[in-house]
């Protein structure tokens, strides 16, 4: 258990089969596009938390270029009362490709404004910074012969996401993250 004054900082794979990813984002060509994906699916519908409905829009007046994983039409939203323990928020994205320096900090904005939403538009910079939100990150990569799909979760105060995510891509060691899972394998990764 950590005390008050710790800071819980935390960088794990995340294990995400293909068939939990939308069709949208596994067929989406390959860029610095993210995805915002459903918290479930249940009969083909995402469904997401309610204050996550304006985060699209407000990340993409401040630049990020990031899109609902599911359809408008097969999307709903989902009110949820009640404390969220230490972690603020949680968000999954997805990225198609790999990761760029620009991929990251929208990364980083995408947890941001996660976390504001999350503790009230009316909170300080600092309350929002301080705040500890978890980042799942579903990057899919794709060649000629197979899909790969690796999972990375962040927890974290939210002003250090971005230096723990590039760390864990800069670092990246077979037994921390695997390779991650193809279209024929699975979930499991097996070091090369």
């Amino acid at each position: 258990m950590a005390d008050a004054n710790s800071s819980q900082k935390l960088v794990t794979r995340w294990d995400v089969p293909k068939e939990d990813l939308p069709s949208q984002v596994l067929t989406a060509a390959a860029g610095g596009r993210l995805f915002l994906l459903p918290d479930k699916t249940i009969d083909g519908v995402g469904i997401y938390r309610d204050d996550v409905a304006g985060l699209v829009k407000t990340l993409r007046h401040n630049g990020v270029d990031i899109d609902f994983a599911s359809a408008r039409e097969d999307r709903r939203y989902l009110s949820e009362y009640g404390a969220a323990g230490e972690v603020v928020g949680v968000i999954a994205l997805a990225v198609v490709g790999n990761y760029t320096g620009d991929l990251i900090k929208s990364i980083a904005r995408t947890a941001w404004q996660r976390a504001r939403s999350a503790i009230g538009t009316g909170s300080s910079r600092e309350e929002v910074e301080s705040a500890t939100v978890t980042v799942r990150i579903a990057e899919i990569v794709r060649s000629d012969q197979e899909t790969v799909i690796r999972g990375l979760e962040v927890t974290s105060p939210v002003v250090d996401i971005e230096s723990l995510l590039r760390g864990a891509i800069s670092d990246r060691r077979p037994t921390d993250l695997p390779p991650g899972s193809s279209d024929t394998t699975g979930s499991e990764g097996v070091p090369e």
